[in-house]
Formats: structure tokens, sequence, C-alpha cells
């Protein structure tokens, strides 16, 4: 049994991709469409995509690869030959959607951009993930994750007042990930009821991080003709230390109010007239954090966490990532699925976000080796036994 055979099923089933991209936001973007149903082919220069050098590694295979290229199938093609790019245009003109990322103008040196497969493909979806677009000042500048991180203005924030920092993860990638998999699926829909007309779609990673990150610093710049200032989001985002480690939350609601304080024995808190109502408790944010900081120092976390449950109120321990694996409700959930490989043992990864109800999703298909559904594939479009070792034999194909 073939690998896409093994994955049928999910709500995306029959459809294919051809994901011509490397790096993240484009494989995460694909990898969406393979958990959901979808047969992706992942189509890899010789060498194979950037992101399979990153340590570690397990028999070869790169674990932070792996997080991005599950539910794929690899061919390795030559990009540079004639003869790689005709059998890259057979596969872009058998599929539904291409996902690409290179910089601007690439895909047309090429023989791969939406313009010269349209004629052939009329129901192609082609999606484009950009930097910054296909046009504009910054065009042929390169994007990687800190630039973009850089630019948008949120750095500020993370810094708390002082110098300003990153987000220490790929996130402007991530969030241009799934933004480009939610508008790939709307086109897929328009598509349906366009008579199986397909079209562009680019995505541009400035403006996707930005419009998934600055709605919080936007409400100081709404209202063009307001003067009244917001608290700052660092009160808001505050981390509380306890007796033996840290908790967040946020406090709005009136019972909520009540809970924290009767949790940790504050209820003189109740009638001071700075923390009246929701609105007067976020205007004083700060104050309200700075008079509950001292009692939470005063219990474990495991105290405080069980006396602002009991009373509902929104408060979390601040966990490593392995403190997280063993979480109650994330086992309930299933956040990190762990499946069996014949060759690479015992695999955790990170369930979909999700549930389906009539078509399930798949994760049991870990990320291929490097090339190695080359035959299938081409198979796959017509290409016999003696052609593969032809092409293989002239490095078309490896």
């Amino acid at each position: 049994m073939t690998d896409v055979e093994r994955r049928r099923g999910g709500p995306c089933e029959g459809l294919t991709v051809l994901d011509l991209s490397t790096m993240v936001s484009g494989p995460m973007a694909s990898q969406i469409f393979g958990d959901l149903g979808a047969d992706v082919i992942k189509v890899e220069a010789i060498g194979g995509d950037v992101m399979r050098a990153v340590f570690p590694h397990h028999k070869g295979l790169g674990a932070y690869f792996s997080q991005y290229n599950r539910n794929k199938r690899s061919i390795v093609v030559d990009l540079k030959s004639e003869e790689g790019r005709r059998v890259a245009r057979q596969l872009a003109l058998r599929v539904d959607l291409v996902i690409e990322n290179f910089r601007p103008g690439v895909t047309d040196r090429l023989g791969l951009s939406y313009d010269q497969l349209k004629t052939e493909n009329s129901g192609l979806v082609y999606l484009s993930i950009k930097g910054f677009g296909e046009d504009g000042p910054y065009r042929d500048q390169p994007a990687y994750d800190q630039v973009i991180q850089g630019l948008v203005g949120f750095m500020g924030i993370q810094g708390a007042g002082g110098s300003p920092e990153p987000i220490r993860n790929a996130v402007a990638d991530k969030v241009s990930a799934m933004s480009a998999a939610m508008s790939a699926l709307a086109a897929l829909w328009q598509r349906e009821r366009n008579g199986g007309k397909g079209q562009k779609v680019v995505v541009k990673m400035l403006d996707a991080w930005a419009s998934f990150i600055a709605q919080e610093q936007m409400k100081n710049h709404t209202f063009l003709d307001s003067r009244e200032a917001p608290p700052p989001l660092r009160q808001i985002y505050r981390v509380f230390d306890t007796l033996d480690g840290k908790v967040i939350g946020l406090i709005i609601q009136d019972d909520q109010f009540r809970g924290v304080c009767a949790a940790v024995n504050r209820g003189d808190l109740l009638n001071d007239p700075r923390f009246a109502k929701p609105g007067d408790r976020l205007k004083n944010v700060g104050e309200l954090n700075d008079e509950l900081a001292p009692s939470i120092a005063r219990m474990t976390s495991a105290e405080f966490l069980e006396a602002t449950r009991k009373n509902q109120v929104p408060m979390a321990p601040v966990n490593t990532l392995e403190e997280f694996f063993e979480d109650p409700q994330a086992k309930h959930n299933e956040t990190f699925p762990v499946f069996q490989d014949a060759e690479f043992g015992r695999i955790r990864t990170l369930g979909f976000c999700a549930e389906f109800g009539e078509t399930p999703v798949t994760l049991d298909a870990r990320a291929p080796k490097i090339g190695e559904h080359t035959d299938e594939i081409l198979q796959g479009i017509g290409i016999a036994g003696e052609e593969i070792q032809r092409l293989r034999g002239a490095g078309v194909v490896s």
C-alpha cells in the first residue's frame, strides 16, 4: 500500500497539491492540506529542502523538517535542467493547487508561473507566498521571519518597555502559512461555484503578520480623533511569581474579580473604586496586578490555581513544553499524538487544530525521506520504468 492510499480520508480527500515551496511558510500550508486528506506532492531540488539540514536528526530524517512535512510524498527534480522543469510542469498540469514561496520572478524563469500554467490547467488554484508581495519597493528583498517581525512594530511590546525583543519562534512564517491555507481553501470553494475556473492567490508575509498581531496596538490608532489611551499590553499580559513557579491569567468579569479576591484573601479590594467595574479594572490593570502580586507570591502555584479554578477565575501555570506534554487537557485532546513508524520508531507530532465529526484527519504519516516517492509519483503521470531510469541516470530526478 502506498502512502497516498494509506492517507485516504479527510475533508480534502481527492484534492491534489503540488508543493514547490521550502523552509516554513509554504511547507506548513501544504501540510495543512495533507492533514486534511489531500495528496500533497513535495517537489525538492537536488539536495532537498534546506530545512532537512536542521538538527536534530534520526536515521537521516530531521526533526524540525518533520514537523512541517508530514502527510506528503517527496520527489527530487533538478529544476535547473530543461527535462526537470518539464517533469515539474507535467505535475503542475495535473493538480488542483500549486503552492510556491520563491522570490518574485523565479517561477517565470522555471516555466511554472500561474500565467504559464493556467491555459492548460484552467481549474488551477495557484498560491504564492511572498515576503512583501509581487510589487512595491521591497519586492526583491529577501524576507525571513525576523525581518517581518522587525518591520511590523510589535517587538517593543515584547521588550516590555526595554530593548525591543522578537518572539523567538517562526511566528510570522506560521501565521502566513495559516493565512495561505485559508485563502487557498476560499479560492477552491470559489472554483466550485464558478464553473471550475481557478485563480492566483498572493499572500504577503508582511500583511499576514501585521493583520494577525497588530489589533491590540491598533486600538491606539483606530479613532484618529480620540485622545483616550488604553492600558499598555505589558500590564495585561503580566506573569505572576508564586512560591515555586509562575502563573498568568486575566481578570475581566465581576465574578472573576470576586473569585481572585477570595482566592488570595483580598476582599478589601472589592470596595476599591479603582476596580469597581470591568472598565475600571482594565484602566487600572497595572495597579490591580500590583495589589494582587504579593498575595500570589505567598502561595504555591498548585494552591493558587486550585483556589482560582474553584472560583472560575481564568488562570494557568506558565509551563515548559515538557510540562505541557503532561497537562491533563493536552493528553485528553491528544495535542501531541504519538504513532509508530516501521522505520523510525515512535514519532511524536502535533495534533490538528480542528476535529471533524464525519471526515476525521489522519496524522500517522511521517515526513518523507528525500525523494522517497520519486518513482511512484513519476509512474502516476505516465512515465514508465525505463524512462524513470534514464531520467535518474541523467540526474534529472533523484
